[in-house]
């Protein structure tokens, strides 16, 4: 998560956002308006919604504890994110996601009392054009991969995060999206592409980091200045196979160059095991430009809700320069749905980018 938001704009998002659902008018013609603000039956994971405002609110919560080689044992309650969706008439949607990030931060015995920052880690709307075309503007996640789109903790296999899904590109893109789904020889194709003016558009003062917390100190931050591109996802096999392509043309705060990004996606699901796998190559002007790597991770169910996890990945960056190869087992549990428990040991080489150790969390989505 970002680290270098403003507080006064989050504040301004939530102002905003009370505005419009206090704004709204109750859709039933007989109903007080107290039952207007009636919610549906709510259940762990899916937020509280109200039908009459439109309205929906969620988000989730995770605490993590690392011990990792070459510093002492950590724990945080690391990100609480707030999702608010609501509907402006039936064509329009509007979604922000604000998010604070070490709000308690815990080393050895002592109780470090965090360093909580708000960040606008997504606000947009939406605008249903056609039933095969969303038009989107706002900052948003980078279409990318498919990580990158479900990044939230809860939805992820593991506490970690591949190097081949934050090293090269910016995480989030402050512009317009066009995305959708297309039918192409009678099987769904998804298809996303967007154009980035953060220079001129950025919502907050992000440092997308190349390497995440559980990464070495030395990150380069990756934020866009400018970029457009694109990613298409096809279903295969009665779609228990996705096959996707990214491209992205774009260039950087820093280094400040002019980057091409290419890369490839797959999942595939069967009754015994989930596998999944992303690659990407970087080119650019600069020598120092080039980046290429990737993973491929399995998911295997042991009994009910248990589940063992693997990733092999291997990845060249340009700053510093090395290759890294990581190793990763877990183990990811979840009792009942929107809790999820995880726990991993990975082994890393050729550097101190990916330290090796425990990583756990707990996480839930609300």
């Amino acid at each position: 998560m970002s680290r270098h938001s403003r507080c006064p704009l989050s504040l301004g998002v939530i102002a905003l956002v009370s505005a419009l659902c206090t704004a709204s008018p109750a859709r039933a013609g007989d109903a007080t308006q107290g039952d207007s603000w009636k919610p549906a039956p709510y259940s762990l994971g899916q937020g509280l919604y109200f039908p009459d405002q439109g309205l929906r609110i969620g988000g989730y919560a995770d605490v993590h504890f690392f011990d990792l080689r070459g510093s002492r044992a950590d724990s945080s309650l690391r990100d609480v994110s707030l999702f608010v969706t609501k509907d402006l008439g039936s064509r329009w949607q509007l979604f922000t996601e604000l998010a604070t990030s070490r709000t308690v931060n815990v080393t050895g015995a002592q109780n470090g009392g965090g360093s909580a920052e708000v960040d606008v880690e997504r606000l947009y709307a939406d605008f249903h054009a056609t039933p095969g075309m969303t038009l989107r503007f706002g900052k948003f996640l980078t279409p990318i991969g498919e990580w990158n789109l479900v990044h939230a903790d809860p939805l992820t296999w593991t506490v970690s995060r591949p190097l081949s899904t934050s090293t090269a590109f910016a995480r989030h893109a402050t512009g317009a999206m066009a995305f959708g789904t297309i039918a192409v020889k009678g099987r769904d194709l998804d298809y996303w592409v967007f154009a980035d003016d953060s220079k001129n558009l950025g919502i907050g003062q992000d440092a997308d980091d190349a390497f995440t917390d559980y990464t070495g100190d030395r990150s380069p931050r990756n934020n866009f200045l400018h970029a457009f591109g694109g990613r298409v996802l096809y279903h295969l096999a009665g779609d228990s196979l996705a096959v996707g392509a990214s491209y992205v043309a774009y260039q950087l705060e820093q280094p400040k160059h002019d980057y091409q990004l290419t890369g490839i996606d797959f999942t595939w699901t069967t009754r015994y095991v989930e596998l999944t796998g992303e690659a990407i190559y970087r080119t650019g002007a600069s020598p120092l430009s080039s980046e290429r790597g990737g993973f491929v991770e399995a998911g295997i169910p042991i009994v009910s809700h248990l589940y063992l996890i693997g990733r092999i990945e291997r990845y060249h960056t340009s700053e510093p320069e090395t290759t890294t190869v990581v190793r990763t087992e877990a183990i990811n549990y979840r009792p009942i749905s929107g809790l999820v428990l995880k726990l991993e040991h990975r082994n890393g080489r050729g550097g101190d980018i990916v330290p090796a150790g425990w990583l756990a969390s707990v996480s839930v989505l609300f």
